[in-house]
């Protein structure tokens, strides 16, 4: 619980920076003190680990590649240790939990309609962004609550996807699934670049601007993926619930041609296989 709260609070804090470094000029006291915050925060996720590392003893690869990740982005400590190896994880409200198939669409479930609420919000946030963005110096708090909503909006993402990234079982499937999430929170970390003086230099400031509306029309898309996946699209085109059902087996049958491919892809490769096993064999004996 301890390591989950100080793991969020960087997240948070990451989330608030976001809108700090995305200012035309960044105040040096306060970039100092947000400095000495993440480093406050990163310190005690970077002893645990190392403590955790040693404690557990497995010096692999996998092990010594979480160690590093959980280093590099530090939110990743809200579901993943160093120590101990039972592959479980402790998640706020439903406490201790294996991770496995059955947690991680039990999380998909959950995250699927606040996370379409989140993304819904992008609809006002990106009105005002494209169309009274030279209105808003005239109303700071109006710039405000654009900025905190922007924010929450990208924190909301983030956490999702490092919680449903470090939980699924095949990783890189699920990477190349959601790269649309990734871009939507890879991407305002960019504007970090605002805050070295070698990017002012090249005068690159109208990227981090570029970079916001991206990232806000990726909210957009991810925001009809949230409603594609609560099927409300179907719902609605398929109201009575015979055509629904109808809908449904041709889904079905779309799935049943794509398993059908891929068992073909693996007949394939499996012969192959075995007639290069048999030459090899051949060559030996002869």
């Amino acid at each position: 619980m301890v390591m989950f709260a100080i793991a969020l609070a960087f997240l948070l804090l990451t989330a608030f920076s976001l809108h700090h470094f995305d200012q035309t000029s960044a105040n040096a006291d306060r970039g100092r003190l947000l400095g000495g915050l993440f480093i406050a925060l990163w310190a005690p996720i970077f002893a645990e680990s190392v403590i955790g590392y040693w404690r557990c003893g497995d010096y692999s690869w996998k092990a010594g590649g979480q160690l590093l990740l959980i280093w590099l982005i530090p939110p990743y400590r809200m579901v993943l240790a160093t120590y101990p190896r039972g592959g479980c994880v402790w998640l706020p409200v439903i406490g201790w939990q294996r991770k496995d198939r059955a947690l991680f669409e039990r999380l998909d479930r959950g995250f699927s309609i606040p996370m379409l609420l989140i993304a819904l919000l992008i609809l006002p946030i990106l009105a005002i962004e494209l169309f009274g963005a030279k209105t808003l110096p005239e109303y700071p708090t109006l710039g405000l609550l654009l900025d905190v909503g922007t924010s929450v909006i990208w924190l909301a993402f983030a956490f999702e996807f490092i919680l449903m990234s470090a939980i699924a079982e095949a990783k890189l499937t699920y990477l190349a699934k959601n790269w649309i999430n990734l871009a939507i929170v890879v991407l305002p970390l960019i504007a970090f670049l605002r805050g070295f003086q070698a990017v002012r230099l090249l005068r690159l400031g109208k990227a981090a601007k570029a970079l916001r509306v991206y990232r806000l029309r990726g909210l957009g898309l991810r925001a009809w993926r949230g409603v594609v996946a609560l099927e409300l699209v179907e719902a609605l085109l398929y109201r009575q619930p015979e055509a629904r059902l109808e809908h449904l087996k041709y889904k079905l049958q779309e799935k049943e041609h794509d398993v059908d491919l891929l068992r073909r892809r693996i007949t394939r490769l499996e012969a192959d296989i075995h007639a290069r096993q048999s030459e090899e064999t051949y060559e030996i004996t002869d």
